[in-house]
């Protein structure tokens, strides 16, 4: 432990270096002051002075032979610190000195990559002026371009593209500087690269492009940047995904109408079928959906697994705007998927009131009936769905419509025991049908509703077959 003395020496040796007092520092180190004395962050003087930017403490420091690679934790020294904190004198008081340009820290990131991380370009231009390796990259493969790409610092991007650095070095993942530019909504790195010359469309894993990713996280300026530098609009990512997918997957309508503008085409579908509107719609975008109808996209495009159209995956995931706009367009109403299921039926299925109203006052078909007779009130009669059932009776709906099977709208709330829809179903029929022979009048003589125990309810194979989500629409890149 340092002697009284010696601690109030080596104090006020780091606050001097704090303060920025040169002269004070001289006298302190002359009267026996420990130059690499460090605070409880390890921080010697030199970091210090550096750190607050005091090049004429660096000087006297540096004079009396300060440590210039002295680490605190993480592996930083002192120029790393001039540089993170953008003290272009610092920086070349410690090169004059022969600090070591190259030095890493423990995330493997070396003076200039850190400069390029701030922003500091007079810190940059002076790293490359004493010759640091421009592309000294860090662990994860991140060279000084990506990171003030990344970052948006479009001086230090600039700079380092005069010295040469290299456009197309990828991080871990395959990721370019363009790319990472663009994935940040970095316009004007992306212009810098783009006017450099960089690739513009290199690939990472997916085999999603710059514009791809641009597209995906809605940066519109990129997108344009892209479009006019001849990016090109049809590139397919390994599930054949184009841009304009990507851009309606995520619901971006300005990236929608900038490749829509520049002739992108409306009808590249993914392996498995889906449309840029299918996606729209299946997402639940209704600008870009009216985006994709106002140029003329094919409304009843069907995907591959189910033969499902944009409107019937509207329906089915709930998207009442989509519906509207899809009817609005004149959408086929009664397109059937696999089984025989229309929009309005999967709809009941799945409880979305909003659609099933929408579709009726389309005038959709209330009868239309799947492979086994189950008409839409037959499926939100068993799936419980009181209000879509409300709903399809106030339009007028048969009650009595039986499946191939047997199976009425009112035996089969019975049967799963729904009995709120059980009597809104009785009392429909009390108001449809006032004869006192009706059947479902319980006083009537004649056949009456059987005991839940004999009605026949569909099979295991049957309900397999009801309506399911479609499978997950591919994600876009990350």
């Amino acid at each position: 432990m340092a002697a009284p003395k010696q601690a109030e020496l080596d104090a006020a040796l780091m606050a001097a270096a704090r303060r920025g007092d040169g002269r004070k520092m001289a006298r302190l180190i002359a009267e026996g002051a420990e130059i690499e004395t460090a605070d409880s962050n390890e921080c010697t003087p030199l970091f210090t002075a550096n750190y607050f930017g005091h090049v004429a403490c660096v000087r006297v420091l540096l004079g009396a032979g300060a440590n210039k690679e002295a680490a605190m934790a993480g592996g930083l020294t002192p120029l790393h610190i001039a540089c993170c904190n953008g003290h272009e004198a610092c920086v070349r008081a410690m090169l004059d000195a022969g600090a070591n340009k190259e030095a890493a820290s423990t995330a493997g990131s070396t003076p200039l990559y850190i400069a390029c991380q701030e922003g500091h370009e007079a810190c940059v231009r002076a790293m490359l002026g004493a010759g640091a390796n421009k592309e000294a990259a860090d662990k994860d493969g991140a060279t000084p371009l990506y990171i003030a790409c990344e970052k948006g610092h479009e001086a230090c991007v600039r700079v380092l593209l005069d010295a040469g650095a290299n456009k197309e070095a990828t991080k871990t993942g395959g990721f370019t500087p363009l790319y990472v530019a663009c994935c940040q909504g970095q316009e004007a790195c992306v212009r810098a690269m783009l006017g450099a010359g960089a690739n513009k469309e290199a690939t990472q894993m997916d085999d999603a492009t710059p514009l791809h990713i641009a597209c995906q996280k809605g940066h519109e300026a990129c997108v344009r940047a892209l479009l006019g530098a001849g990016a090109n609009k049809e590139a397919a990512m390994t599930s054949g995904l184009t841009p304009l997918y990507i851009a309606c997957c995520n619901g971006h309508e300005a990236c929608v109408r900038a490749l829509l503008g520049a002739g992108a085409k409306k009808e590249a579908a993914s392996t498995t079928g889906y449309t840029p509107l299918y996606a729209a719609c299946r997402n639940g975008h209704e600008a870009c959906v009216r985006a994709m109808l106002r140029e003329g996209a094919n409304k009843e495009a069907a995907e591959k697994s189910i033969g499902a159209t944009p409107l019937y995956i509207a329906c089915l995931y709930g998207h009442e705007a989509c519906v509207r706009a899809m009817l609005g367009a004149g959408a086929n109403k009664e397109a059937t998927k696999t089984g025989g299921y229309t929009p309005l039926y999967v709809a009941c299925s799945q409880g979305h009131e909003a659609c099933v109203r929408a579709m009726l006052g389309a005038g959709a078909n209330k009868e239309a009936a799947d492979e086994d007779g189950w008409t839409p009130l037959h499926i939100a009669c068993w799936n419980g769905h009181e209000a879509c059932v409300r709903a399809m009776l106030g339009a007028g709906a048969n009650i009595e419509a039986a499946s191939t099977a047997g199976s009425t709208p009112l035996s089969i709330a019975r049967s799963n025991g729904h009995l709120s829809i059980v009597r809104v179903l009785e009392e429909a029929a009390a108001v449809q049908r006032p004869d006192p022979a009706s059947p479902i009048n319980s006083s009537g003589p004649s056949r009456t509703v059987p005991p839940a125990s004999t009605l026949t309810v569909p099979t295991p194979s049957q309900l397999a077959a009801l309506p399911a989500p479609t499978p997950a629409i591919t994600p876009a890149p990350t």
